[in-house]
């Protein structure tokens, strides 16, 4: 998940305090109390361990919370790593994040700010939604900021120690959000994920919390990457808009 849904995972977990408490992370300690879904329940399923690492994780992202100035570049990867703005299309430009105080993270004065890789797993699928199995971790993460008209956007590629993993990455996060389709969070929230859809092979775009804050996220299947895009807006980006975005972060 990117910095958009870092915004949404604070406004779910002020709502389900109450109900099954959060930690200093935005997780929540215990699954969504009985009775929140717009559809039957599953089982819960049993937590999932913490993930594993295949290998050493990048070192150039701050801690959880500090406002030390993240790194312009994680591993091998860097703003050249992404796609120039003239290549998504028209209207779309890099953006800077200050940073913000409150959420606890700084910014670099650039586009690139380098991210911890377990966050891009804890926070891949909503809070709020059963995760099918324990996932390794990245080694490394970078997140580039763009802005597509008024709309903020928020890119991650993160690298994985294989193809394989980065596949089991995508793949498993694809079925967990297939599972969550429906499901709510609260009345207040409505539902977590709707809206899946495959514009090309190894991509999937779905549409978060489209009652309270929606975004769409778009995820392309990269070799060894896996890029995480969020737009603000659910109704952001069509079908075409889509397909090129999947082959401006291939290529």
């Amino acid at each position: 998940m990117t910095r958009v849904g870092r915004w949404a995972a604070a406004s779910l977990c002020a709502a389900l305090l109450p109900l099954v408490g959060c930690t200093s992370s935005g997780t929540t300690d215990t699954p969504a109390a009985e009775g929140t879904t717009d559809r039957p329940a599953p089982t819960p399923a049993t937590p999932a361990a913490p993930a594993t690492s295949t290998g050493p994780s990048s070192t150039d992202a701050p801690s959880a919370g500090s406002m030390d100035e993240p790194a312009t570049s994680s591993g091998p990867l860097s703003k050249r790593s992404f796609p120039a703005p003239r290549r998504l299309g028209p209207g779309w430009r890099y953006a800077v994040d200050p940073g913000d105080a409150e959420e606890g993270y700084a910014g670099n004065g650039t586009p690139a700010l380098a991210r911890r890789p377990e966050e891009i797993v804890q926070t891949a699928v909503p809070f709020g939604c059963d995760r099918s199995a324990p996932v390794s971790p990245p080694r490394h993460a970078l997140e580039v900021d763009y802005a597509y008209g008024a709309r903020r956007v928020v890119a991650v590629r993160a690298k994985f120690a294989d193809v394989p993993t980065a596949r089991a990455f995508f793949y498993g996060r694809a079925a967990d959000l297939q599972a969550c389709v429906g499901r709510s969070g609260s009345p207040a929230i409505g539902p977590l994920v709707t809206d899946l859809d495959v514009p090309a092979s190894g991509a999937l775009t779905s549409v978060r919390t489209p009652r309270s804050d929606p975004y769409r996220e778009l995820a392309v299947l990269d070799r060894d990457t896996v890029v995480l895009l969020a737009v603000q807006g659910g109704d952001a980006l069509t079908a075409r808009q889509n397909r090129r975005l999947v082959e401006a972060f291939r290529s």
